[in-house]
């Protein structure tokens, strides 16, 4: 089975979730932008092909012109200039970018017009003594102007010529073209017809394409730049921004109550565990607690013994002493009650139950326990002193698993002194420190090591040939589970010393316990 993968902590998550957010917000913004370029490309294409289609019809309109004024000029001769003359006039007025119409006779001199209007540059004659075409275009770019001559007859030696001068800025007015939006050139043979400045941008869009005329090859180019207020939107950053950081913080709670999730199973299968080990435990010991119980059970069965006896001499005298009787009645109860409650102990040590939390007397505890292992402290010769610095002590805790921790560390002493040459003591202090409860176990043996020491409450660690290395483990948790907390130290005598730190209860235990623990010392 592959285990799992260790969470990251919330110190190596969130820095990994904030790179991570930043990255997811780098790209949307650069899909952002993208989106934006090719919308505007989009927006430059459908611009470019609306005004090159105007354009287009444009053109063609004036060759109608060119026909229509052609056609006048051959009805008679001379031509009918009033005629041409209204009819330029017409066109002028409806046609707004059309600024000037005129004929020239190329067989006179003068190179006025003949209608009367503005005198042609002279770039107009060179243009049409130079050029065989019918219909010739002359740029003139210093004033954004279009000559257009036409040839009437349409023969290279035609004598008349008729001029119409386009303003190209009127030309190109498109109203799907915004102004100052995009840049818009159109171009003769490569030379630009008007003036028209370059815009700044990171980068620009061009729509570039002929006009679809054979008589007038102009040539169309629409660029749009594009700045970075083109390609960012504020307004859209920000808001990716926000849903990012969401999305990160919620990614952030979600994994962190997975982890909390996972964490609070393990602590149920751990504790789960802990109490399965706690009973194999107490098993375990009760095996050995075996041959203790006559024991035990010896010290109250002969008081109720002797109780009886006296009951039955007393009750067999003519004059019968109540009191007495009484109180040896008492005494047998007493003791019975103790045999009892030894049974019922050493029966909750061995069954599997839950804990269940209540108020314990540690020095009444400490006190049931050692009665519990006398037999083998007899039998090792060992000493076990009971100092307790008040008579009650109270503690929440489990009275059977607090018994459990007690026995373990007297046992541990125990083991400790069965080897060494000296008399044996073990040496137990219950009092509280600090607003704590504390159990200081103290027997005389060899000490422990720095070695050991390290490692005394590892799981499986042990010192003893015959040892599991659970016992101190398995106290470890049993204190910390009610907010206790366990320690080892060599003790300033020579030997170990064993400090178990509880919380305090509330005293409600006091009053009785102080009065009821003299008369039961004293029994």
């Amino acid at each position: 089975m592959i285990p799992p993968a260790p969470a990251l902590p919330a110190s190596r998550r969130r820095p990994l979730l904030v790179w991570l957010a930043v990255m997811a917000f780098a790209l949307a913004a650069l899909g952002a932008a993208f989106w934006h370029y090719r919308q505007r490309q989009a927006e430059t294409f459908a611009e470019g092909a609306t005004l090159h289609r105007i354009l287009s019809q444009r053109v063609d309109q004036h060759d109608a012109h060119l026909t229509s004024l052609a056609a006048l000029t051959q009805i008679a001769d001379p031509p009918p200039l009033d005629a041409i003359g209204q009819v330029a006039t017409s066109i002028k007025r409806f046609y707004p970018r059309i600024v000037e119409v005129d004929l020239i006779d190329l067989m006179h001199e003068d190179k006025a017009g003949l209608l009367g209007g503005e005198t042609p540059p002279p770039s107009a004659y060179t243009a049409a003594r130079g050029s065989t075409a019918i219909l010739t275009l002359a740029p003139l770019p210093a004033q954004e102007r279009l000559m257009l001559l036409k040839r009437v007859p349409a023969t290279a030696g035609a004598q008349y010529i008729i001029v119409v001068q386009l303003d190209v800025r009127r030309l190109i007015e498109a109203e799907r073209v915004p102004p100052g939006r995009s840049r818009i050139q159109l171009t003769f043979e490569g030379l630009p017809l008007l003036f028209a400045p370059p815009m700044e941008g990171l980068f620009s869009v061009t729509y570039a394409a002929p006009l679809a005329s054979r008589t007038q090859p102009l040539y169309l180019e629409v660029e749009h730049p594009i700045g970075l207020a083109d390609l960012f939107v504020w307004n859209e950053l920000l808001l990716l921004a926000l849903l990012i950081a969401m999305a990160a913080y919620a990614a952030d709670r979600l994994i962190a109550a997975r982890q909390a999730a996972k964490e609070a199973g393990a602590r149920a299968v751990l504790a789960t565990q802990d109490a399965r080990l706690a009973h194999a435990s107490r098993v375990n010991a009760m095996g050995e607690l075996a041959s203790g119980i006559a024991h035990e059970l010896t010290q109250p069965l002969t008081a109720i013994l002797s109780q009886c006896q006296a009951g039955q001499r007393l009750a067999a005298r003519d004059v019968l002493d109540r009191p007495a009787l009484q109180a040896a009645f008492e005494a047998s109860a007493r003791n019975a009650k103790r045999a009892g409650d030894i049974l019922g102990r050493l029966r909750a040590w061995v069954t599997k139950g839950q804990p269940s939390v209540e108020d314990v007397d540690l020095v009444a505890t400490v006190g049931d326990v050692v009665q519990m292992i006398g037999q083998e402290r007899e039998s090792l010769s060992v000493e076990i002193l009971i100092r307790p610095e008040r008579p009650v002590i109270v503690v929440r805790a489990d009275r059977v698993q607090m018994e459990q921790v007690i026995f373990n560390l007297i046992r541990n002493g125990l083991d400790a002194l069965r080897c060494v040459a000296h008399a044996g003591r073990i040496t137990i202090w219950v009092g509280v420190t600090g607003g704590q409860a504390e159990i200081h176990v103290i027997d005389n043996g060899p000490g422990l090591d720095p070695a050991t020491a390290a490692r005394l409450f590892e799981p499986f660690f042990t010192t003893k040939p015959e040892g599991m290395g659970l016992g101190l483990s398995l106290c470890t948790t049993l204190i910390e589970r009610v907010g206790g907390a366990i320690e080892a130290r060599n003790a300033e005598g020579g030997g170990a010393e064993f400090v178990v730190r509880l919380p305090l209860a509330h005293a409600r235990l006091a009053e009785t316990r102080a009065t009821e623990w003299p008369r039961e010392a004293a029994e």
